[in-house]
């Protein structure tokens, strides 16, 4: 469990600082049909098959099992070690899955989203992913000079991955001080360092208005937004999306939203799919709102469930899937992690088809090397639930083998990602 919270206590401003960063808060927004989802694509033309074979056709698509999985890509860039590294040789491993129906966390950048879309384009082409932000307005030197000067003298001659643990600890009232401004600036490019950032992000200011802040806008100060307010999560199916919807969950750090999408694929009938990553419990790390981080979740779940029944009417096969940071205990090696939040999706009708298996296992695993290398246990927060499915359920994991990277000058051993996968195959019971 140290393990999550020490990565945890990094995210808090790595994914809040990236390179560097601040303290985040964010309201409950509502997006309807929101842009940036790629569209589906139609399918290639085709000839048409005589009526008997369109008949057998059909049969065989409706007795195909859908499969569907979760997965972290932990594609966090500033918070986990070898992004770059790991990036492609992730990508191509996650396209030959054999899924219908993909919802991905952790794809904060724009260039591993476009990389995805690409590779699966031939077996997932329908798409949906909120558009990120933009980054709004910029840093004055007042906010900025303390900020470099406090990296200079603590932090000198870090690289990324030890440049942000050290900002945490050294500099972490320079950078609580950072405008909403001035922070979505400096989080839009990860991969730079505070000298480049800073000078990159100086707003052009009226002379003598060197260190003044912009005006407030029309509604409130503009929210911080990591990765230029990407939500990291995205849906990839090879069915096609009769509907798509999302809602901006509260959150005190990164974007968090959950992404709804209809589909009728027919080996199973009409589906409700909620794609999601819900905010960890970072016990030890200070709350921006003085609060505590296990309540942000609480309010997410709270928020998570009643909009399913906004989307669904309480009726129809419903999937939740996605990296919820809650799972129960499960003897003999995995923890729980929150469990009486979890227990709150199994009282509102939700089952867990793989958890009930005798072979479960943990995703998130302290033996993975990006989580320690060591260790036996592990815990299981990355989930594939159901409701209201009439068939049959069966669950595996996926991409949990290891891979070695060159670093540098040397090789590497990696996993694909901190998390591994979990695929999940929906049969309809015979009539």
């Amino acid at each position: 469990m140290r393990k999550v919270q020490l990565r945890s206590a990094t995210i808090l401003c790595a994914l809040a600082l990236l390179a560097c960063s601040a303290d985040k808060g964010r309201a409950r927004e509502s997006a309807g049909a929101p842009e940036g989802g790629a569209p589906t694509q139609a399918a290639a033309p085709r000839s048409v098959p005589p009526e008997g074979a369109a008949r057998e056709d059909a049969g065989a698509k409706a007795a195909t099992p859908f499969r569907v999985a979760t997965y972290n890509g932990g594609l966090a860039m500033g918070v986990l070690k070898y992004v770059d590294e790991r990036a492609e040789p992730l990508i191509r491993a996650l396209a030959e899955q054999p899924v219908d129906l993909l919802c991905v966390q952790e794809f904060w950048l724009e260039e591993h989203w476009q990389k995805l879309v690409a590779a699966t384009s031939s077996t997932l082409p329908s798409t949906f992913r909120l558009p990120p932000g933009h980054e709004d307005g910029g840093c004055s030197k007042q906010e900025t000079d303390p900020l470099v000067a406090c990296a200079a003298q603590r932090c000198a001659g870090l690289t990324q991955h030890a440049l942000l643990p050290c900002l945490l600890q050294s500099c972490s009232t320079r950078l609580t001080s950072l405008s909403p401004d001035c922070f979505n600036c400096l989080s839009a490019s990860p991969r730079k360092g505070p000298d480049e950032l800073a000078q990159a992000c100086l707003r052009t200011q009226p002379k003598g208005a060197a260190g003044a802040r912009p005006p407030a806008r029309a509604g409130g100060a503009t929210a911080p937004r990591a990765y230029s307010g990407a939500s990291g999560a995205a849906i990839l199916t090879d069915a096609e999306i009769l509907e798509r919807d999302a809602l901006v969950l509260p959150s005190a750090i990164d974007r968090r939203a959950v992404l709804y999408a209809r589909l009728s694929p027919p080996s199973i009938g009409e589906l409700h799919v909620f794609c999601t990553h819900l905010t960890a419990g970072m016990e030890g790390v200070p709350h921006p709102r003085n609060t505590s981080w296990q309540k942000d979740q609480s309010a997410q779940i709270d928020a998570l469930l009643a909009y399913v029944d906004k989307k669904t009417g309480g009726r129809g096969a419903t999937l939740l899937l996605g990296d919820l940071n809650t799972g129960p205990a499960i003897a003999p090696s995995i923890s729980a992690r929150l469990p009486a939040h979890y227990d709150r999706l199994l009282a509102r009708g939700f089952v867990n088809p793989y958890a009930s298996q005798e072979d479960a296992r943990c995703t998130y695993c302290f033996d993975n090397p990006l989580d320690g290398g060591k260790g036996t246990r592990g815990i299981l927060i990355d989930h594939v639930l159901l409701r209201g499915f009439d068939g049959d359920a069966t669950g595996t994991q996926i991409m949990r083998s290891n891979l070695t990277i060159e670093a540098g000058k040397r090789k590497v051993k990696s996993g694909f990602s901190d998390h591994y996968g979990l695929l999940v195959t929906l049969s309809r019971r015979a009539s």
